[in-house]
């Protein structure tokens, strides 16, 4: 493993995708929609707006990176954990809705235990309704799991505002009118 801040821009390629110059970085633990004709026929690929995912992970990626590398895949990309300003991108995504954990891409069950989305080996799929992010079977409360985001432009910045209380990445520091939604552009 190392850790290096990265000296140039990162581009979002899709979802769970960067590439930073030549090295082309893939975020362990989850799998965002691919993007139109690269789901092949027979593929069990992630749900949801693939062109949404990628401008989520464009605007998380702006700001300084840290990478945690931990190997490589059989396509030869970086496989790796990276923060943004101290955000998570793997559980940004996730709170966001935009890519599902996939427990058998989380070699340690610490994307999982981090983002406060799975048990080990227990696959989550994010949801595209108005909730942000729902988990199958119980959502984890951010009340009980501790996780939120900073404040209300991290959430816009990882394309999950506004969020609602028991999705992943609310906090109650977040809502302003305690009306259980946080982050929403025009209060009641």
């Amino acid at each position: 493993m190392s850790f290096l801040v990265l000296a140039c821009t990162l581009m979002a390629v899709d979802g769970d995708t960067l590439r930073c110059g030549k090295e082309i970085i893939r975020l362990i633990g989850i799998d965002a929609p691919e993007l139109p004709g690269h789901c092949q026929e027979g593929r069990d690929c992630a749900p949801g707006d693939p062109l949404a995912s990628r401008r989520a992970l464009e605007a998380l990626s702006r700001g300084t990176a840290v990478i945690n590398r931990q190997g490589r895949d059989h396509y030869d990309r970086t496989l790796a954990r990276v923060k943004v300003d101290g955000v998570d991108l793997s559980c940004a995504q996730l709170a966001g809705g935009h890519a599902i954990y996939r427990s058998d891409w989380d070699q340690f069950g610490l994307v999982g235990k981090d983002c406060n989305v799975a048990k080990p080996r227990e696959a989550v799929r994010a949801s595209t309704g108005t909730t942000r992010a729902q988990n199958v079977g119980s959502a984890p409360n951010a009340a009980v799991t501790g996780w939120s985001y900073r404040n209300c432009a991290e959430a816009r910045r990882a394309g999950a505002a506004p969020l609602h209380r028991g999705t992943p990445g609310y906090g109650a520091h977040m809502d302003g009118d305690g009306d259980g939604i946080a982050c929403e552009p025009f209060r009641r």
